[in-house]
């Protein structure tokens, strides 16, 4: 038997009212996942072979500028090295060369290879599925289900929770072109 001790810092609690979720929860690659935290509120794609992918995005805390590529996002992402993030569908995507997760307890810094442009403070990153520098860039997952249980992501263990397709969050930060996939959540 394994006793393992863990301190948790305050989460975002998101979900106000569940009502229609994957019978049996699902499963999600860790293998694929930075940071050590699934947040409630975190988008899944459909299952692919019988596990679900983290459709990853981050909401910018500080804004940048056109020439900048170090980004400010808030914790409670899942971004790793290599990566390709853009601001929208159909933009610029480039890799992440560098992730600073120790400068502060608000937030990450995200170094991008090439400028992603002027970004707003609340816009966001979202997971690309290639490097694009042109107009081309696309999602790299379907979003399908929210994520109702936060959970610790540990490398090497499979993470289990329950996704829910239909429900209403509260504060939960979704970019335009993952809430529209998203039609049994209502947002405000």
């Amino acid at each position: 038997m394994t006793v393992q001790r863990r301190k948790d810092t305050r989460v975002p609690r998101v979900f106000q009212h569940k009502v229609a979720d994957i019978r049996g929860g699902v499963s999600v690659k860790v293998s694929e996942l930075g940071g050590d935290y699934l947040r409630e509120g975190a988008v899944l794609s459909a299952p692919d072979n019988g596990i679900c992918h983290v459709v990853k995005f981050a909401e910018v805390a500080a804004e940048v500028g056109a020439s900048e590529t170090a980004i400010k996002v808030k914790k409670l992402h899942n971004f790793k090295e290599g990566d390709y993030v853009m601001t929208n569908e159909g933009g610029l995507a480039y890799a992440i060369t560098a992730i600073d997760r120790t400068g502060s307890k608000e937030y990450d810094t995200i170094t991008v290879a090439t400028t992603l442009k002027a970004i707003a403070k609340g816009g966001f990153l979202i997971e690309a599925a290639a490097e694009s520098s042109s107009t081309t860039s696309k999602m790299k997952y379907t979003p399908l289900a929210v994520v109702g249980t936060g959970r610790p992501v540990i490398s090497g263990q499979n993470v289990d929770t329950d996704a829910w397709l239909i429900g209403v969050t509260k504060g939960n930060p979704l970019p335009e072109c993952i809430a529209k996939h998203l039609t049994g959540i209502i947002n405000y």
